[in-house]
């Protein structure tokens, strides 16, 4: 039902009416159309998608506007289909983003001329990267050189102590109980078990703890593994990798551990082989 009383001033160019403090717009929020108070008709083109001004100080002996533009639709009718909104998106970015559509007559190999952009409006590119940014530099923390170190000499005794276990039980299989009383031909055949067992050990501890996050060691203080780009849990591929990675530094004395030390994401060269980081939880 219609309000009684006679209806506001409207602007001389029919786009502003009059509320009493201020005048307000009949433009769409796309800037693109008007209410004329029965539809929405396009605008002029040199006035499509500019930002309006409304007129200075209060209305003279105008026309009436027309009626307001109809109510929205209830919340229970099904809403346009729009791209949920990304949960990283700062608060304050506008959703969906603005698009623009070009004229029937203008062919689609064509660029379409993009309005200006609104006074203070963030251009999306840049929107997105500053997420980004943020995402990689403040969220997360590298893990230096020495706390990896003691959570590697923590992961090193879980592992040792099941291993030498083992080999104590294979060993007293034997009816031995001092390993120099075997056959030198034996002991090698015996250390050659143990390195088997070792290697087997430490393969499948280090990959299944790796592809859970974080390993015992790295668990008590703190840090985990994940992957360079996206910062998340990585997959058995990259574990794999990382301990060929890790095999290699090793062997080469140390010097892929070493890395870590002075690269500013603390990368060494298992991570590097494999796509990761070490960050703290």
């Amino acid at each position: 039902m219609a309000s009684a009383g006679p209806p506001p001033p409207l602007s001389a160019d029919g786009l502003w009416f009059w509320d009493g403090s201020g005048w307000r717009s009949l433009v769409s929020a796309d800037g693109q159309k008007s209410w004329d108070g029965k539809t929405w008709v396009p605008l002029p083109h040199n006035l499509a998608g500019q930002t309006l001004q409304p007129p200075s100080g209060p209305p003279g002996a105008v026309a009436a506007p027309p009626p307001p533009p109809p109510a929205p639709p209830p919340a229970s009718q099904p809403a346009v289909d729009v791209e949920p909104r990304p949960s990283w998106l700062p608060a304050d970015a506008p959703w969906p983003p603005t698009t623009f559509t070009a004229s029937p007559d203008v062919p689609l190999t064509t660029d379409a001329p993009l309005a200006a952009p609104a006074a203070g409006a963030v251009p999306w590119a840049n929107v997105y990267s500053d997420v980004i940014a943020k995402t990689a530099n403040s969220r997360y923390a590298y893990a230096g050189f020495w706390i990896r170190v003691v959570a590697y000499l923590i992961d090193s005794v879980i592992v040792t102590v099941p291993t030498v276990i083992l080999f104590i039980v294979v060993l007293a299989g034997t009816g031995v109980t001092n390993f120099n009383d075997l056959p030198i031909a034996t002991q090698t055949q015996y250390g050659r078990i143990f390195q088997l067992l070792s290697i087997a050990f430490n393969l499948g501890y280090f990959v299944t703890f790796w592809t859970m996050g974080s390993t015992p060691g790295m668990r008590i203080v703190g840090i985990r593994v994940a992957d360079e780009s996206t910062f998340d849990t990585i997959g058995i591929g990259k574990a794999l990798l990382r301990y060929v990675g890790f095999v290699i530094s090793g062997v080469c004395c140390g010097l892929g551990f070493l890395r870590v030390a002075w690269r500013a994401d603390k990368q060494g060269l298992h991570d590097r082989l494999g796509g990761t980081v070490v960050i703290w939880r």
